[in-house]
């Protein structure tokens, strides 16, 4: 009789989390979010969106996030397939296509914190992609940039698209001036 009830018990459980999507849970998604929800996790672990870039596991933790704000019947409307999103660099412009309110612009940069990134680090590591910076000037950097405008920027870029901050000047006077504080780091196209 026990083990029949700790067998009853376990299917229970593998049911309940195969069958879940429908609950506030940030990790779980429905039937139609499960596509883009692997096509995102690839998409952002190969080409990140904007200037970051996220390891395979942050990906996975952060796509079902994402899916879960843009939501896949939206996603659907705005012409964003799950076979576009993992084929190219484009996450951003697409994500774009789907109209956010701010509060969603909020949930899609929370749900990179909330999957253990370091979003400032993580933002002047592609900030700084290709350039030869020293590691004293990368540390500059990160505390020199305040976390506020890094959360500024990357709602920008994940929803506008990576170069959509470059037409914001107030924003990039900014990013500028914080950047100054590191003189070492200034040149970053070396």
């Amino acid at each position: 009789m026990v083990r029949r009830l700790m067998v009853v018990v376990a299917c229970l459980a593998v049911l309940a989390t195969a069958c879940g999507g429908d609950d506030d849970t940030p990790g779980t998604v429905t039937v139609a979010g499960r596509p883009y929800v692997t096509a995102m996790a690839r998409s952002l672990a190969d080409h990140g969106a904007g200037d970051l870039h996220v390891t395979r596991s942050e990906a996975t933790c952060i796509a079902p996030r994402w899916v879960n704000t843009l939501r896949p019947e939206r996603l659907h409307e705005a012409g964003v397939e799950p076979d576009e999103l993992s084929t190219d660099e484009g996450l951003d412009e697409k994500a774009a296509r789907v109209a956010l309110s701010d509060a969603e612009i909020s949930e899609l940069v929370d749900a990179i914190e909330a999957c253990d990134v370091d979003l400032t680090a993580t933002f002047v590591e592609g900030l700084t992609e290709g350039a030869t910076v020293a590691a004293d000037d990368e540390r500059c950097l990160v505390e020199a940039v305040p976390d506020d405008l890094v959360r500024r920027l990357v709602a920008i870029e994940v929803t506008e698209g990576a170069d959509a901050p470059d037409g914001d000047p107030t924003l990039m006077a900014e990013l500028f001036e914080a950047l100054s504080a590191c003189p070492g780091a200034i040149d970053l196209g070396s």
